[in-house]
């Protein structure tokens, strides 16, 4: 039946496809409407089919090979979650309480834990059976020898432990601007002492300071892969032979919030190590990668923050896809406050529910096969390659991070996407669209970056989200402290379906500032008028249709400026267009619509609110 279903229909070509979609367009511009322009400066169209796929290279055939399955060949993925507590004890009843909940890989932030011993923190902890990894440590070698002190006295083989000790100069130089100046003779002399311990590495290559600065995924990947050379480089001047370098090293890599940019930027990053590890090693084993996705703190926000369970469950999802070897997904709250046990656990559950219910552990590569996503990796592999060439030619990673070339394309990446947010054409629901104007944060309990004297401009994390979030907590911070709420009044006359519809537009737009809103429908323009009038808000908005501004607004401003509501802010919800200047001369202060800047209108807002 199939065969003969398909048979009765000739298949379409991608330009006949096209131009029947021009012809439905009615006009418009097809490039306009449909091809969407990409954070990584691609154009993508809306259709895929077999002839993007036609003349490519097979360099994708490779993934099926080298991607990690489990005995029954579908995706195979570990655990890892980080365990926090202040101290020995809490953290190791922590830990024992994720193992109890399916964990498989444990990592512990050394320098948060008060007086670190690793006795008391792995007790009752099977180490043949779990990762264990190591963060934060100032001090890596006594740490190791602390480990091994400890394996040997437990009586683990050496050969079967697995996990990571998290050092890595490079990043904390881009962070903190201080270069550790033994930190590649440190490495050195940890891959010696590892030497036994064939699945334990001691080299990161992490991506959060690029992601969490505003980095699109063509700079994540390239400057990873430079930081890899840069390593390599680096080690070779103490005797450490790059094969030593590959085999150590761990790949912490940063997911975002594009769902199959995302995908593909996996798939594309283990084929890109693979041929940079062939330049140094024909005979390199790709098993030998190890990738974990990691949170990515730019994709969270701060307000609304249950929607951060949702945003973790796709990122967790377009990283199993993407083929990673583990994800180490934070707890939703875990930007801004220490998590709790039930968010850790919920957390958790994400991966649980992706092999246990959606079944992700019994297929084999489900990405695979997709035009879409094949076009999109090999457009990341030929981006990324090209711009890491660009890096290497200009002397490697340190070289281009001190005199600012790498910051100065993070910048560009980052002023551009906050460009989109402030517009909010990038939307961050809960934040910059759809905000609960009943949630109150108290601002004096949210942490903020504070400016770091360095002799490099620096990496520094930060919520996407950050410039609304600082808006909103300054109206939080004024109400804190004993000043009255911003009240908004949207005066609601003419055609329903218009006046709703940009009612519901501005109680958005102002809600993002924590400015709290009501409408109310009126029968008349005059009605609306004495209504504007009478509020007690702080601002009033027109909420109408087009020919009705045309027609009422001028009677409107005037009256509404001519009354005992001088004082109030008049906006007008719509774009005005031709009619902007006839408006704002009949007495409208302002108006509000999709191409307005959030961010600079609502900090105008907030001064003649004096707001400070």
């Amino acid at each position: 039946m199939a065969e003969k279903l398909f048979s009765d229909f000739e298949p379409i070509s991608k330009e006949t496809w096209k131009e029947k979609v021009i012809t439905d367009l009615k006009g418009a511009d097809f490039d306009k409407k449909l091809v969407w322009k990409t954070e990584n400066g691609m154009t993508i169209p809306p259709y895929f089919n077999s002839e993007d796929r036609e003349n490519k290279s097979e360099i994708l055939s490779e993934l099926k090979n080298i991607l990690p399955s489990n005995e029954n060949e579908g995706m195979d993925w570990k655990s890892f979650q980080r365990v926090v507590g202040k101290d020995n004890a809490e953290v190791n009843t922590n830990a024992l309480y994720l193992l109890d909940r399916g964990v498989e890989g444990l990592v512990f932030d050394v320098d948060s834990i008060q007086d670190f011993d690793i006795e008391q923190a792995l007790k009752g902890i099977s180490i043949e059976m779990i990762s264990i990894g190591f963060e934060n440590v100032k001090h890596p070698r006594t740490l190791m020898r602390d480990y091994v002190g400890y394996l040997h006295i437990h009586g683990v083989s050496l050969d079967k432990v697995a996990g990571y000790i998290n050092f890595d100069p490079i990043h904390d130089f881009t962070t903190t601007g201080a270069m550790d100046e033994e930190g590649f003779q440190r490495l050195s002399r940890l891959i010696s002492y590892t030497a036994e311990m064939p699945n334990f590495k001691v080299i990161s290559v992490a991506s959060d300071a690029f992601v969490n600065a505003g980095a699109n995924h063509v700079q994540e990947l390239a400057f990873s892969l430079n930081t890899l050379v840069e390593y390599i480089d680096q080690l070779s001047k103490f005797d450490v032979e790059p094969t030593e370098v590959l085999s150590n090293v761990i790949f912490q890599a940063t997911v975002g919030g594009d769902y199959f940019h995302e995908i593909a930027k996996f798939r594309a990053f283990r084929l890109l190590v693979l041929e940079i590890a062939k330049l140094y090693d024909a005979s390199f084993d790709a098993s030998n990668i190890v990738i974990v996705g990691n949170s990515s703190l730019w994709s969270k926000s701060l307000y609304d923050p249950n929607v951060n369970m949702l945003r973790n469950t796709t990122e967790a999802m377009s990283a199993v896809l993407g083929g990673v070897d583990a994800i180490n997904i934070e707890a939703h709250n875990a930007s801004y406050e220490k998590p709790t046990t039930q968010s850790q656990r919920v957390a958790l559950n994400i991966s649980h529910l992706m092999r246990e219910e959606a079944y992700l552990g019994k297929v084999a590569d489900p990405a695979s096969g997709s035009y879409y996503i094949d076009t999109l990796t090999e457009k990341l592999l030929d981006a990324a390659l090209l711009l890491f060439q660009t890096i290497e030619s200009e002397d490697g990673f340190l070289a281009s991070f001190k005199s600012g070339g790498i910051q100065s394309l993070i910048q560009k990446t980052r002023d551009q996407k906050e460009k989109l947010i402030a517009q909010r054409r990038s939307v961050y629901v809960g934040t910059n669209r759809y905000p609960n104007q009943q949630e109150v944060v108290n601002p004096e309990g949210v942490s903020v970056n504070h400016d770091t004297v360095a002799e490099v401009e620096l990496l520094l994390p930060q919520r996407a989200t950050l410039q609304f979030e600082n808006l909103r907590l300054k109206t939080e911070k004024y109400v804190h402290d004993g000043g009255t709420r911003p009240k908004v009044f949207n005066t609601l006359f003419g055609n329903l379906a218009m006046r709703k519809a940009r009612s519901t537009f501005a109680m958005d737009f102002f809600g993002t500032a924590g400015f709290i809103s009501e409408e109310q429908f009126f029968d008349s323009v005059e009605e609306a008028i004495q209504g504007a009038i009478q509020t007690d808000a702080d601002i009033v908005v027109m909420c109408s249709s087009d020919p009705e501004y045309q027609e009422h607004v001028a009677a409107f401003a005037k009256a509404f400026k001519a009354s005992e509501a001088k004082g109030k802010k008049l906006i007008l919800a719509g774009f005005p267009g031709e009619f902007e200047a006839a408006y704002t001369e009949a007495g409208v202060d302002g108006f509000v619509h999709v191409k307005t800047n959030a961010i600079q209108a609502l900090s105008q807002f907030q001064a003649d609110l004096e707001i400070a």
